[in-house]
């Protein structure tokens, strides 16, 4: 009965202090925010990684996951996509990246090489998506520029705009690449847009939000500590991966019931290690106790959630494994299933004897 009695009274004392705030909070603005007590209490810098010696390692391993955010377990990472039926204090994991990234105190890179960095800039330009109209037949958007030039290439030399090295190039010609193509066409987009050549009923502009993040990649390390003697788990970068907008162009334009494959790309890499202090503060939502959110940084670093490896470091520059077993998705579960065991065997066999 005493035990009873001290776990209720230690529960009352969760959810009277909880991080959520919303027993105390005397004006909406204060759900979600930490009180004065939590503040003189509490750390705001997420804890340091302790320092690992080269020679303690006896093995390590790198691997590439993806984090299919249809499966429920990771669901804190996606909801909410709609800010606007919850509170100030809750948002998704992009929420926190974009932030940090758009403010210029978070470093992004075009890969998890991190030799490119993303301007912000370019960032914001990666955000957005601006498309043309077809016109149909309205003397607007792609209309309007075959009826003038017959094509973009010549419509943008009839403006005056230098188009430099792009040639004029021949989309019946069935020799030429497909993807070199759709990159001339991309770039003549770019030039018209640059250049404002279009009226504002002429083309549409979207943002990327959060409902377009399908997964999120993450690059981590495995490694086995002789002096913890144990097997360890160290995240070195993370990516939301987006629906590309030529993607949603064929969801949207799908007027039959045949099933569009979607294309995602990459759209930014972040160093883990320069996230943890905005990802320390960045709360996810606990479905089995409100009161008690965890931060975006526990929640990866304790690994809580499911990943699919796509890719190991290899002698062959590190391929995915698609490229080795491609089209074929119950064989790449089947290696992915052999990678974590191969890692897991590793570390059972230091106890063998």
């Amino acid at each position: 009965m005493k035990r009873i009695y001290i776990l209720l009274l230690f529960l009352s004392s969760v959810v009277a202090f909880g991080q959520a705030n919303i027993l105390n909070a005397k004006s909406p603005d204060e759900i979600g925010q930490k009180s004065i007590y939590d503040e003189i209490d509490s750390d705001n810098s997420p804890l340091p990684y302790g320092f690992i010696s080269e020679k303690d390692v006896i093995f390590s391993k790198t691997i590439w996951e993806e984090i299919n955010l249809d499966e429920r377990v990771n669901f804190p990472m996606l909801y909410p996509i709609d800010t606007v039926v919850v509170g100030n204090e809750r948002r998704p994991l992009l929420h926190y990246l974009l932030k940090a990234a758009l403010d210029g105190e978070l470093p992004v890179y075009q890969r998890d090489n991190f030799k490119d960095v993303l301007t912000i800039p370019d960032l914001r330009q990666k955000l957005i998506y601006q498309r043309i109209y077809n016109g149909d037949g309205l003397n607007i958007g792609l209309d309007r520029i075959v009826n003038e030039a017959g094509n973009k290439e010549q419509f943008l030399i009839n403006a005056g705009v230098d188009i430099g090295e792009y040639s004029e190039i021949d989309e019946l010609d069935p020799s030429y690449p497909e993807d070199e193509y759709a990159e001339y066409l991309k770039r003549m987009d770019e030039l018209i847009f640059e250049n404002k050549l279009l009226r504002e009923e002429e083309y549409a502009q979207e943002q990327v939000g959060y409902a377009d993040v399908q997964s999120y990649r993450i690059k981590g390390v495995w490694y086995f500590d002789k002096r913890q003697s144990d097997l360890r788990y160290r995240p070195i970068a993370i990516a939301p991966v987006v629906i590309t907008p030529r993607s949603k162009d064929l969801v949207n334009n799908n007027a039959t019931n045949v099933n569009v494959e979607l294309e995602t790309v990459d759209l930014f890499w972040v160093f883990y290690p320069d996230a943890r202090p905005f990802l320390h503060n960045a709360l996810s939502f606990n479905n089995k106790n409100t009161s008690k959110p965890i931060s975006f940084d526990h929640l990866i670093n304790s690994r809580r959630f499911s990943g699919f490896i796509y890719k190991e470091d290899n002698v062959y520059e590190d391929r995915d494994i698609n490229d080795y077993l491609p089209e074929n998705a119950l064989l790449q579960l089947l290696e992915s299933q052999r990678i974590r065991e191969k890692i897991r065997n590793l570390e059972q066999d230091m106890w063998s004897y």
